[in-house]
């Protein structure tokens, strides 16, 4: 019993660190655009990073598994499920937008 109830702890303390670095990203993100004369592609990209890191604290069991275990499992369409693949969709389009934002700035 004791290797499972370390598991969760695992699992817990992962998730724990992911939503506290995603706030604290965020915090980051929110402090820059206003000292840096409300520049739009830095708090896109800190927006981006945080959805990633709290799809991330969703799902916390894939940190301690193989790539190989990840990869052959079933695709399960649970509630927790959807959402973890709606925030990464959503943080990888909101990155890329960020990057070609950033990249629309300095050209002009």
């Amino acid at each position: 019993m004791a290797p499972r109830v370390n598991l969760v702890t695992k699992r817990l303390l992962a998730a724990c660190l992911c939503y506290a670095v995603a706030l604290g990203v965020m915090v980051y993100g929110v402090n820059a655009f206003y000292l840096d004369q409300l520049v739009l592609p830095e708090l896109t990209r800190s927006l981006a990073v945080a959805l990633l890191l709290v799809g991330m604290g969703l799902a916390p069991q894939l940190f301690f598994m193989s790539v190989s275990q990840i990869i052959s499992q079933p695709e399960n369409m649970t509630l927790t499920a959807k959402l973890q693949g709606y925030l990464f969709n959503l943080g990888v389009f909101l990155l890329i937008c960020s990057l070609l934002m950033e990249w629309l700035y300095h050209q002009g």
